[in-house]
């Protein structure tokens, strides 16, 4: 039996475009997002065998995992039959804006490069777990945002090897985040009025971050990206930024796409942000720190 373990860091996007195309591996998004120190952690077990047969876990427990089935399927051509065990453990939480899907199939898809000896290059591999995630619908260009790590502008929408991702200096190393609900993606990449704004913001706030490709940049443009998009408004979330502005504390955003808020901060400023969270006033949801990932994913031991 052939192991091997991959990790891939969550992404949280800000800001993006929808960039269609009828070729999978060209479709996606520009835009912009963080991605964080936590992320999926994915091992393959593989062995020959007369058919494919799989299995998936999810921190522990069986799961259905629909995207890492799809990356599966994308890897048949490449290997001949084997039974595999797919193990995902996951650091974020799922189904809310913080890349999950895209992390478990871009892990998996190095895992199963190395553990199926395809034979394929990293960004062959990734480019397999960018279709997988773009055919289920559930995200555009999370997979080339983790294959970057950091702050990562993508200016060309595909997968990795055909988009264009660049790692850009980042004054603050913390993100912290504070979660809530699940939020379906799918539902709103399939929402026409919903791509017909995303399509004019996203736009629009991309060349105004270019000029100005800094941290506090990048929160403002994605602030005014919710705000113009109206998801959120009227929802107990803007309440609650409207409160931490209050506070004096950095821009809050919201993830795209969930039930759940980020901003990035200085290690100095952590530790009253985190009191003040924590504190009665604000209590009611999940906070989540982690530091920024600078490589991107990559197969691990």
């Amino acid at each position: 039996m052939k192991t091997a373990t991959a990790f891939a860091p969550a992404h949280i996007t800000g800001l993006f475009t929808v960039e269609g195309h009828r070729c999978p591996e060209m479709r996606g998004s520009r835009g912009v997002g963080v991605s964080l120190g936590k992320g999926v952690h994915t091992t393959v077990y593989a062995e020959k065998s007369p058919r494919w047969k799989t299995q998936f876990r999810l921190n522990g427990r069986p799961a259905e995992a629909e995207v890492s089935k799809a990356t599966v399927e994308e890897f048949k051509p490449f290997a001949p039959p084997h039974e595999v065990t797919v193990d995902h453990r996951v650091e974020v939480p799922i189904g809310a804006g913080y890349g999950s899907s895209g992390a478990g199939a871009l892990s998996l898809a190095l895992a199963l490069n190395e553990a199926l000896n395809a034979g394929l290059s990293s960004a062959e591999a990734a480019q397999l777990a960018h279709v997988a995630e773009v055919k289920c619908g559930t995200g555009l260009g999370t997979v080339l945002a983790e294959t970057c790590g950091g702050l990562g502008l993508r200016v060309r929408a595909g997968a990795p090897g055909i988009g264009l991702c660049r790692r850009l200096p980042a004054s603050r190393g913390k993100v912290v985040s504070i979660y809530w609900k699940p939020l379906s993606t799918r539902s709103f990449l399939k929402d026409p009025l919903v791509l017909k704004k995303i399509s004019r913001e996203g736009n629009r706030l991309l060349h105004r971050f270019m000029e100005k490709p800094t941290v506090e940049g990048f929160l403002s443009c994605s602030r005014e990206f919710a705000d113009r998009i109206s998801l959120f408004t009227g929802t107990p979330m803007q309440e609650f930024m409207k409160k931490l502005e209050g506070e004096g504390f950095p821009l809050f955003t919201v993830n795209m796409f969930g039930w759940a808020l980020f901003t990035l901060v200085t290690p100095e400023q952590l530790p009253e942000l985190l009191s003040c969270l924590h504190s009665p006033k604000f209590l009611g949801g999940r906070v989540l720190v982690a530091d920024i990932d600078g490589e991107g994913a990559r197969l691990l031991g």
